[in-house]
Parts: C-alpha cells; sequence; structure tokens
C-alpha cells in the first residue's frame, strides 16, 4: 500500500475551517487538532511504514486524528468513522478537509495500530 498525502490547500469556501474556525473554541480538542494536526502527525513521519506500489491509503494524519478522538470520546472503531463522516468537528480536527471528504472503512483504524 503506498503512503497517501493529505490535501493542504483548500478552497476556503468549501472546507470545515471557513464554518469551524468561528464556532469551534480555539482550545477545544477539535481546535487543537485542527491547529496543530500537520505537525503532531507529519505524512513523512509515516513514509517508512508503506511501500511505493499499490492503492494509496488514508493519509495516516487523518487516521491520526480520528484515533485521537476515538480514544477521548470512548467510541468504537465504527462509531469513530461514522463520526468522522458526519460531524464537521471531526473533519476540522483532521486538517479543515471538505465537507465532502469520504469516510473510510472501519478497519483502517485496525490497521494502524
Amino acid at each position: 500500500m503506498t503512503l497517501g498525502l493529505t490535501p493542504r490547500q483548500a478552497d476556503i469556501f468549501a472546507t470545515t475551517t471557513s464554518f469551524c474556525e468561528p464556532r469551534v473554541a480555539s482550545e477545544s480538542i477539535y481546535g487543537l487538532l485542527h491547529r496543530e494536526c500537520f505537525t503532531l502527525f507529519a505524512d513523512e513521519m509515516f513514509a517508512d511504514l508503506f511501500t511505493d506500489i499499490g492503492r494509496r491509503s488514508v493519509p495516516p494524519m487523518i487516521v491520526a486524528a480520528v484515533m485521537v478522538l476515538q480514544r477521548i470520546e470512548g467510541l468504537s472503531d465504527r462509531e469513530a468513522v461514522e463520526r468522522f463522516t458526519y460531524d464537521v468537528r471531526w473533519k476540522y480536527a483532521a486538517g479543515g478537509l471538505h465537507f465532502d471528504y469520504p469516510g473510510f472503512a472501519h478497519t483502517v483504524l485496525v490497521d494502524m495500530r
């Protein structure tokens, strides 16, 4: 499986950032992860875990942010992926993704552990 890279440049009107910044407290876990996720979970830190051939993975930074929120909220893998898919704060915490950024299979969380 190859390393999927996290999108860094986003359209300000289509991302969760423009929606959440005025609504989510900067000291909340969502605000903290949004600010620090590219530093805490840089794609390069995970590069040696992936190969150069195969299909793209879910970006490891996104999986790591989901795993942090999963642990804090005490959710199962399925519940965490569902929350990521439908809760705008989770996509905001995972780097300010687009509203329509797709979810992923819950087994990705198992594979990352």
